[in-house]
């Protein structure tokens, strides 16, 4: 309902104006060009997924314009069938994505979807319209998970710490994330199977003059990382909001920018606290990108996210320049103070640049992240690693065996575990809050890196790509909420290796023509001391939890003009 009341009044804004300024873009799909037929049928291209990974391909290979891809939704990937009348209409070619896992939960950049324990699915389809300067992509998203049982915690080897009866989160939330590094992060969602519909990738948008204003819920995917963004990603699903930004690249004597600012709601889960007056948060973000003339390969760029305490979806507007408002440093409090502050906010920011060399099939590209700005000139060079998040990676592709054929080779770190300078000064835990209390999260589900709080990852693959199929193995490492063991206090004789960390190899192979392509990955993952349950001593001692957990996930897309050629 929050977005259909926000789409309202952008669809009365829309009757002003008069033809389209928005740049036009190639056809995806054409069958004909007829007044008052509905005559495409194309694909909705989300900010992850095999559409925008050939694109990421082709762009190292110097055939795609870098243009939009580090501040990228669908509503901006997808482009707008040329045509020569005022209005054109669209079917949403239908999307199935679907996961299992045989033990444990395992959901990384899924949007709507949280893949518990069996089977998980999501639908998306829906239909494209233009008028004039008028956009309107319908595209909701169709959910379910059955979310079956697992042990959540031995609880009676492995101590945990209490929680709260206001917090018990239905028994589901995870229990050192009560404070003082508080969050909105279930262990599961509920004890029953899942299913809704979600408004999904919607957007509503109207265009003069080479800039855009709407409404939307669909994700967006700021920053250059494969694997994990710092500040906003496609991990939890969309939230209603508004939006103003670049319709297409600004062109100066220097190069070409773009932008984007948004304002919207973040949403609790039910299964945080029992408090019925704080379900609602605002999150105001901005990101700009610079494409300089003299280097037009290389892209740099910054975002900054604030998300704060809210009453009503009525202030949600107001707040659509929080994104440039001081929060101050509400982290900043020793560990030994475990209280919460509820009421105010907190913010993330990066800087991020993506560097491709097409001759030589080469990339690279880095995103730092800070949650506090630095106090003085003097503080940010004496710690410039305070409260600091990264991400680094580098990408590799040349031609193989056949004309078509390509190699790839992919790395990518990523951290936000507490800097060194935790010992010197007090910082808090990334997308955890003391003033935001559900933390930077929506729905239950981290709004950035999918690793999650206080955590690093690692993740190498390598490729083989052909015009119409692909194959390729990987390996991840996560070492999860890295924060909590820094600084909880565990014994000493467990300390140096309860280490929470998931080790995932695997295989993935996609296929497909100008009707459809499936893609699919199948991972085999260890969790070691699952959720820190050791307790007898290191290295290994004999009352330890690994899971072993098999991960599977299938994408089946439709009509999908162009692949295969």
């Amino acid at each position: 309902m929050a977005f259909l009341e926000l789409a309202a009044s952008m669809l009365a804004a829309s009757m002003f104006g008069g033809g389209s300024m928005l740049a036009q873009q190639p056809a995806i799909a054409a069958a004909g060009d007829s007044a008052g037929v509905l005559s495409y049928v194309v694909p909705l291209i989300l900010v992850g997924g095999q559409p925008a990974d050939r694109l990421r391909l082709e762009q190292m290979r110097g055939n795609a314009s870098l243009s939009g891809y580090m501040i990228r939704s669908p509503s901006s990937l997808t482009p707008w069938p040329a045509s020569s009348r005022w209005w054109s209409a669209s079917l949403i070619a239908p999307e199935l994505y679907a996961a299992h896992n045989t033990a444990i939960p395992f959901s990384i950049n899924d949007g709507p979807v949280w893949a518990g324990v069996g089977a998980s699915t999501r639908v998306i389809s829906g239909v494209r319209l233009s008028a004039g300067p008028l956009r309107i992509t319908l595209a909701p998203e169709l959910v379910q998970a059955e979310n079956a049982f697992f042990r959540l915690r031995d609880t009676v080897r492995f101590y945990a710490p209490p929680v709260p009866v206001e917090r018990s989160g239905g028994g589901f939330v995870f229990p050192w994330y009560v404070k003082p590094y508080s969050i909105d992060l279930p262990m599961r969602f509920g004890r029953e199977s899942i299913q809704r519909v979600d408004a999904g990738q919607s957007t509503v948008s109207v265009g003069f003059r080479g800039a855009e204003a709407g409404v939307s819920n669909e994700n967006h995917w700021w920053g250059p990382g494969v694997r994990n963004a710092l500040v906003l990603s496609n991990n939890a699903p969309g939230f209603p909001h508004l939006f103003a930004r670049t319709g297409r690249p600004w062109r100066n004597r220097f190069g070409e920018l773009e932008a984007r600012l948004i304002v919207g709601g973040l949403t609790e889960s039910k299964y945080f606290d029992t408090t019925s007056t704080n379900n609602l948060r605002s999150l105001s973000a901005f990101a700009v990108t610079f494409n300089p003339r003299f280097q037009q390969n290389l892209v740099i760029g910054a975002s900054r996210s604030v998300f704060a305490t809210s009453k009503g979806w009525k202030r949600i507007p107001g707040r659509f320049l929080d994104a440039f408002a001081a929060t101050g440093r509400p982290n900043n409090r020793p560990l030994a103070d475990s209280s919460l502050y509820p009421g105010g906010r907190d913010q993330i920011y990066s800087l991020f640049g993506r560097w491709v060399f097409p001759d030589d099939g080469f990339e690279a590209y880095a995103e730092w992240a800070r949650t506090e700005f630095p106090i003085s000139l003097r503080d940010l060079l004496v710690a410039p690693n305070h409260t600091q998040g990264y991400t680094l990676g580098l990408g590799w592709t040349r031609q193989a065996f056949r004309e078509e054929g390509r190699v790839r080779l992919q790395a990518e770190v990523t951290s936000v575990e507490q800097s060194a300078t935790f010992r010197d000064r007090p910082q808090g835990s990334y997308y955890t809050s003391r003033r935001v209390i559900q933390g930077y999260t929506q729905m239950g589900q981290p709004l950035a890196a999918a690793i999650g709080p206080g955590a690093s990852g690692q993740w190498l693959a390598a490729d083989y790509i052909e015009a119409a199929w692909s194959f390729g193995v990987f390996a991840g490492r996560i070492r999860w909420n890295e924060d909590i063991h820094s600084t909880f206090g565990f014994p000493l004789y467990q300390g140096y290796c309860i280490h929470d960390v998931s080790v995932f190899p695997g295989a993935k192979a996609s296929a497909g023509g100008r009707f459809g392509y499936i893609s699919a990955d199948l991972s085999f993952g260890n969790r070691l001391n699952a959720f820190f349950q050791e307790q007898s001593g290191c290295p290994k001692g004999n009352s330890v939890l690994d899971i072993r957990n098999r991960t599977m996930t299938v994408t089946v897309g439709t009509f999908t003009p162009g692949w295969g050629r």
